[in-house]
Protein backbone atom coordinates (compact mmCIF):
# COMPACT_ATOMS: atom_id res chain seq x y z
CA UNK A 1 0.00 0.00 0.00
CA UNK A 2 0.98 4.20 -0.28
CA UNK A 3 2.69 5.20 2.20
CA UNK A 4 1.34 7.77 3.76
CA UNK A 5 2.34 11.60 3.41
CA UNK A 6 4.66 12.84 6.37
CA UNK A 7 4.87 16.28 7.32
CA UNK A 8 7.48 17.57 8.49
CA UNK A 9 7.18 20.06 11.59
CA UNK A 10 8.15 23.62 11.08
CA UNK A 11 11.88 24.55 12.61
CA UNK A 12 13.00 21.44 11.17
CA UNK A 13 16.39 20.98 9.13
CA UNK A 14 16.42 18.31 6.63
CA UNK A 15 18.68 17.33 3.37
CA UNK A 16 16.80 17.26 0.17
CA UNK A 17 16.75 14.53 -2.65
CA UNK A 18 19.00 17.70 -4.21
CA UNK A 19 21.54 16.73 -0.98
CA UNK A 20 20.99 20.72 -0.18
CA UNK A 21 20.13 21.06 3.68
CA UNK A 22 16.84 23.10 4.08
CA UNK A 23 14.18 23.90 6.88
CA UNK A 24 10.57 23.78 7.37
CA UNK A 25 8.90 27.32 7.48
CA UNK A 26 5.86 26.53 7.71
CA UNK A 27 3.32 23.14 7.73
CA UNK A 28 -0.43 23.88 8.86
CA UNK A 29 -1.31 21.10 6.46
CA UNK A 30 -2.49 23.91 3.87
CA UNK A 31 0.67 25.20 3.22
CA UNK A 32 4.43 23.80 3.34
CA UNK A 33 7.20 26.06 2.58
CA UNK A 34 10.95 25.47 3.20
CA UNK A 35 14.16 27.44 3.33
CA UNK A 36 16.86 26.75 1.58
CA UNK A 37 19.75 26.74 4.26
CA UNK A 38 22.56 25.52 2.47
CA UNK A 39 24.30 23.66 -0.48
CA UNK A 40 25.81 20.00 -0.03
CA UNK A 41 29.14 20.16 0.99
CA UNK A 42 32.08 21.29 -1.43
CA UNK A 43 29.48 22.58 -3.81
CA UNK A 44 30.90 23.77 -7.21
CA UNK A 45 29.89 25.10 -10.85
CA UNK A 46 25.75 25.86 -10.76
CA UNK A 47 23.41 25.34 -8.00
CA UNK A 48 19.59 25.53 -9.08
CA UNK A 49 17.04 26.70 -5.95
CA UNK A 50 14.48 25.19 -7.18
CA UNK A 51 10.07 25.87 -6.71
CA UNK A 52 9.52 23.47 -4.96
CA UNK A 53 10.86 19.71 -3.60
CA UNK A 54 9.27 16.55 -2.36
CA UNK A 55 9.82 14.78 0.81
CA UNK A 56 7.91 12.00 2.10
CA UNK A 57 5.40 12.50 -0.11
CA UNK A 58 4.71 16.25 0.56
CA UNK A 59 5.64 18.80 -1.77
CA UNK A 60 7.22 22.16 -0.09
CA UNK A 61 7.65 25.56 -1.77
CA UNK A 62 10.79 26.62 -1.85
CA UNK A 63 10.19 30.53 -0.44
CA UNK A 64 13.43 31.81 0.80
CA UNK A 65 16.94 31.70 1.09
CA UNK A 66 18.57 31.70 4.47
CA UNK A 67 20.96 34.28 5.54
CA UNK A 68 24.84 33.42 4.73
CA UNK A 69 23.37 30.38 2.68
CA UNK A 70 26.26 30.76 -0.13
CA UNK A 71 28.52 33.40 1.88
CA UNK A 72 31.74 32.56 1.15
CA UNK A 73 31.17 30.25 -1.69
CA UNK A 74 34.49 30.66 -3.47
CA UNK A 75 33.83 28.07 -6.40
CA UNK A 76 30.15 28.66 -7.42
CA UNK A 77 29.72 30.03 -10.79
CA UNK A 78 25.76 30.26 -11.26
CA UNK A 79 22.71 30.46 -9.67
CA UNK A 80 19.06 30.24 -10.30
CA UNK A 81 16.62 31.23 -8.44
CA UNK A 82 13.18 29.42 -8.42
CA UNK A 83 9.65 31.51 -8.92
CA UNK A 84 8.72 31.04 -5.17
CA UNK A 85 11.35 32.43 -3.81
CA UNK A 86 10.25 35.84 -1.83
CA UNK A 87 12.59 36.19 0.47
CA UNK A 88 16.94 36.48 0.18
CA UNK A 89 18.31 36.79 3.76
CA UNK A 90 21.17 39.20 4.64
CA UNK A 91 25.05 37.83 3.07
CA UNK A 92 23.23 35.40 1.17
CA UNK A 93 25.66 35.85 -1.89
CA UNK A 94 28.33 37.62 0.34
CA UNK A 95 31.78 37.31 -1.30
CA UNK A 96 31.02 35.11 -4.14
CA UNK A 97 33.72 36.03 -5.94
CA UNK A 98 33.49 33.86 -8.63
CA UNK A 99 29.90 33.80 -9.07
CA UNK A 100 29.29 35.30 -12.95
CA UNK A 101 25.70 34.62 -13.16
CA UNK A 102 22.38 34.60 -11.71
CA UNK A 103 19.05 33.80 -13.06
CA UNK A 104 16.03 34.86 -10.60
CA UNK A 105 12.58 33.76 -11.77
CA UNK A 106 10.77 34.99 -9.05
CA UNK A 107 8.75 38.18 -9.39
CA UNK A 108 8.36 38.03 -5.56
CA UNK A 109 11.09 40.20 -4.10
CA UNK A 110 10.76 43.36 -2.64
CA UNK A 111 13.11 45.46 -0.46
CA UNK A 112 11.91 44.23 2.89
CA UNK A 113 12.51 40.80 2.03
CA UNK A 114 15.92 41.00 0.74
CA UNK A 115 18.48 41.49 3.10
CA UNK A 116 21.52 43.99 3.74
CA UNK A 117 24.00 43.11 1.31
CA UNK A 118 22.45 39.97 0.13
CA UNK A 119 24.83 40.51 -3.29
CA UNK A 120 28.31 42.38 -1.47
CA UNK A 121 31.11 41.09 -3.18
CA UNK A 122 30.40 39.57 -6.28
CA UNK A 123 32.49 39.13 -9.39
CA UNK A 124 32.54 42.43 -11.32
CA UNK A 125 31.73 41.10 -14.41
CA UNK A 126 28.24 39.50 -12.75
CA UNK A 127 25.31 39.12 -14.96
CA UNK A 128 21.96 39.02 -13.06
CA UNK A 129 18.94 38.08 -15.31
CA UNK A 130 15.79 39.31 -13.78
CA UNK A 131 11.88 38.75 -15.15
CA UNK A 132 11.25 41.75 -17.58
CA UNK A 133 8.52 43.45 -15.54
CA UNK A 134 10.78 43.50 -12.71
CA UNK A 135 13.69 44.74 -14.19
CA UNK A 136 13.51 48.24 -13.30
CA UNK A 137 12.23 47.73 -9.49
CA UNK A 138 14.73 44.53 -9.18
CA UNK A 139 17.75 47.03 -10.67
CA UNK A 140 17.29 49.55 -7.86
CA UNK A 141 16.51 47.02 -5.06
CA UNK A 142 19.85 44.92 -5.83
CA UNK A 143 22.30 47.74 -6.28
CA UNK A 144 20.56 48.60 -2.83
CA UNK A 145 21.45 45.13 -1.19
CA UNK A 146 25.30 45.51 -2.53
CA UNK A 147 25.31 44.65 -6.11
CA UNK A 148 28.44 46.38 -7.67
CA UNK A 149 28.46 49.20 -9.72
CA UNK A 150 29.77 47.31 -12.72
CA UNK A 151 27.49 44.53 -12.49
CA UNK A 152 24.87 43.57 -15.01
CA UNK A 153 21.42 43.48 -14.34
CA UNK A 154 19.34 42.49 -17.57
CA UNK A 155 15.84 40.62 -18.55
Amino acid sequence: KPSKPEYLKKGTKFIGPDKNQYKVTCADGKTFTVAYLKPKKGVKGTVKIPDSITVNHVTYKVTEIAANAFKNCKKLKKVTIGTNVNSIGKRTFYRCSKLRTIKVKTSKLTGSRVGKQAFKGLNKKAVIKVPKKQLKAYKRLFRAKGVGKKVTIKK
